[in-house]
């Protein structure tokens, strides 16, 4: 039995793996699949490490969590002038509010979003997981963290899940009981519907932009 394949051969012993078997982590390297065993591993000494460094995991939505992104094509007449007011992407880390010519669409950064993520970075190992197209979720990565502090690899689009329109744990390399999630939507996140939600602690972002816990 191999543990996993990266590009069509085996992790452990080199050889050719024929078939599709194994959970795709393509987020993390195009061609790597694990198979369930070595998933169950590789969790078991993340959470390890995590738990070491004192800290969980954190999975973060984008739309209406982080930040909010509208086609070009649907801006009102009273809010093309928006389109000249918009931060250089020369300079990220300094601007709120971005058009992406190349994709036909303006993101605005929700406030106090740089703080919360640099906070945030303190007590947790963070995640995007969104039902954004690839492109598009690295994009905004790139606008919310343009110094690769805070996700590097651990992003997760909708060509990356295990279920169609579903956010699921399979893709997220901690273990329930170490895993808070902040997305708007219940009815897409297989993980807010079940009571992991409840049994973790909720945070929020109060007004002079301090992030706290909650338990």
């Amino acid at each position: 039995m191999h543990p996993g394949s990266f590009g069509g051969i085996c992790i452990h012993c080199g050889q050719k793996v024929d078939g599709e078997s194994g959970v795709s982590f393509g987020y993390i390297r195009k061609g790597l699949k694990l198979d369930d065993k070595e998933i169950s591993r590789v969790r078991g000494i993340d959470v390890k490490n995590l738990l070491n460094r004192r800290k969980l995991c954190l999975v973060l939505d984008l739309d209406h969590t982080l930040l909010n992104t509208t086609s070009l094509h649907r801006l009102s007449p009273e809010e093309m002038h928006l389109k000249t007011h918009t931060d250089s992407l020369e300079d990220i880390s300094k601007g709120s509010l971005f058009m992406l010519a190349h994709m036909q669409v303006m993101t605005k950064l929700r406030p106090f979003v740089r703080t919360f993520l640099k906070q945030a970075s303190e007590m947790f190992e963070m995640y995007i997981y969104t039902m954004g197209d690839r492109q598009y979720s690295l994009e905004m990565a790139r606008l919310l963290d343009p110094q690769e502090e805070y996700f590097k690899d651990k992003v997760i689009s909708r060509e990356d899940g295990t279920q169609k329109n579903v956010k699921d744990l399979d893709l997220v390399l901690g273990t329930e009981n170490s895993i808070l999630i902040l997305d708007d939507k219940e009815e897409v996140s297989a993980l807010l519907v079940s009571d992991l939600f409840l049994r973790n602690c909720l945070i929020r972002i109060v007004g002079d932009s301090k992030f706290t816990r909650m338990c």
